[in-house]
């Protein structure tokens, strides 16, 4: 049964294993259906996120959720060669196209590629500098455990940010924000052709209704001082379908 609530997001009985399915799935073309579906500005919001990390040359950073690795890409150029990069996600098969992705790449510093879950993080306490995370949280079974976790293994002064999608709540902004959503479904209709995953919804099915009852903006930063954090900010990015939070553990 689906249950969504202001501070749960959209969640089921057999999500994990759903949504570790769905991107199994998805992964041979989840960058080119990333670019096509966020109207090629997916990197610039990354980039955005990196900027807001603030200095991290020579830090210690994980990525959870890397998913293909591109966050964790742009960290490792930023961070140079005497960074540690470590990035987390519970799809092997994501995590194989990351790797055959790296090897094309001249980065300073070879990334720590990980299988882990985001609830129970195999990392010691107090140990990372910067904690990223992208399009993650909307996939987890327990939003607050997910942002614990991410304050646990953060150094204290150290910094997460998260980028989430969301829905713009300006009513001239979410006409625009549907005829995009429009083009997400032909998108991701034309790429799965509807094949049902696990007895319910095809994979770009689940990337839209995900989004369905997750917190964002003030509802997120709540959830984000809940777990801890200090100086939590919202920055929304295409008119309001992005958010890009930043935290700190004080």
């Amino acid at each position: 049964m689906v249950e969504i609530g202001s501070k749960k997001g959209n969640q089921f009985e057999g999500k994990e294993k759903y949504v570790k399915d769905v991107f199994t799935e998805i992964a041979d073309d989840y960058d080119e259906m990333n670019d096509v579906m966020s109207l090629r500005m997916i990197h610039s919001w990354h980039k955005f996120m990196i900027k807001k990390a603030g200095d991290i040359y020579g830090k210690k950073c994980l990525d959870i959720g890397t998913g293909t690795g591109e966050i964790a890409f742009q960290i490792a150029k930023e961070a140079g060669p005497f960074s540690t990069i470590i990035a987390v996600d519970i799809t092997p098969h994501m995590l194989e196209v990351a790797k055959k992705k790296e090897t094309r790449l001249n980065l300073p510093v070879k990334i720590d590629w990980r299988i882990g879950d985001a609830l129970k993080l195999d990392i010691p306490d107090n140990s990372i500098d910067l904690v990223t995370s992208g399009y993650m949280l909307r996939n987890v079974t327990d939003i607050s455990k997910a942002l614990s976790e991410m304050y646990r293994v953060v150094v204290p002064g150290g910094k997460v940010v998260v980028a989430e999608l969301s829905k713009p709540k300006n009513r001239i902004l979410l006409l625009g924000y549907d005829m995009y959503m429009k083009r997400v479904r032909k998108c991701g209709h034309d790429h799965d052709r509807g094949k049902v995953i696990d007895g319910r919804q095809p994979a770009y099915e689940w990337l839209e209704s995900s989004i369905e009852g997750f917190p964002y903006g003030e509802d997120m930063i709540k959830i984000f001082e809940e777990s801890g954090f200090v100086d939590t900010k919202c920055y929304t990015k295409s008119m309001g379908a992005v958010s890009i939070y930043t935290a700190t553990k004080q």
